[in-house]
């Protein structure tokens, strides 16, 4: 049918499987005894060290030796590549080890019990190590001095508990040994309030009588309310005539008489 039929129909049964009118192509067999069983030689490959040879000799007039290490050699040729397994390899006994010498004892530090590094290496040159002494951890256990405490000696505080046996220098706390309590026992604390100051007794030992409690505070009903008002009025008006009042003004006015 032509392609730009619109109401083009393929039956089910005509419809051909996938992949089919694929022609794929025939794989060829090669026999190994084909292979090339020799790989090619490699070419030689030119070391950094020869490199650096050839810049000394033209920067500090150095004469290569002919028989420098550094000198590049060529690769050896790989040998064939066996097409058959090898002969089973037969088991070897390894050779006894020889005897060596045992390593000597390391000394220990009788501060801090550490082993002491040795000094020389192998070859008997001295290396340019560090000494055992100036090490951290010989540093930590030695016997160091303190600072005297910062509390002060005019305190009364502190010359209670010298009193008792207690040194501020000694950078130990109050109680038995083994089992003392923080170090600066006396901790300044500003006091913002009043409260709990004073024992309550008088300068003569005698007990304090108790304060009395505050007055509660009662509540007028409206009568006793308008007659606190005008006593109030009365009192002021007393007040003003007593710090106001003009003794010829009076006079004059014929009040005083």
């Amino acid at each position: 049918m032509a392609s730009e039929d619109e109401d083009y129909f393929l039956p089910p049964e005509d419809v051909r499987p996938f992949s089919s009118g694929v022609r794929r192509k025939r794989v060829q067999f090669v026999r190994s005894s084909d292979l090339d069983t020799t790989a090619a030689p490699a070419a030689p490959v030119s070391s950094g060290t020869s490199i650096a040879d050839t810049y000394l000799s033209i920067v500090m007039n150095r004469q290569v030796p002919s028989t420098s290490p550094s000198t590049p050699t060529q690769r050896a040729s790989s040998p064939p590549i066996r097409t058959q397994s090898a002969p089973p390899i037969q088991d070897t006994i390894p050779p006894p080890p020889t005897a060596a010498t045992a390593p000597a004892a390391p000394e220990y530090c009788d501060v801090c019990n550490l082993p002491i590094p040795p000094q020389t290496s192998a070859d008997g040159t001295d290396k340019k190590t560090r000494p055992h002494e100036a090490s951290l951890a010989h540093q930590i256990c030695l016997t160091h001095s303190h600072p005297p405490s910062h509390l002060d000696r005019t305190r009364s505080g502190l010359r209670y508990l010298s009193t008792y046996g207690w040194d501020p220098d000694s950078r130990l706390g109050l109680g038995a040994f083994g089992r003392e309590g923080i170090r600066e026992p006396i901790k300044p604390r500003v006091k913002l309030g009043t409260a709990g100051l004073g024992t309550g007794l008088d300068q003569d030992g005698d007990p304090l009588p108790p304060r009395p409690p505050p007055v509660k505070v009662q509540k007028l009903n409206p009568k006793e309310v308008r007659k606190k008002a005008a006593e109030d009025k009365r009192r002021a008006e007393r007040i003003r005539k007593a710090f106001y009042q003009n003794d010829e003004v009076l006079k004059y006015l014929g009040e005083g008489i």
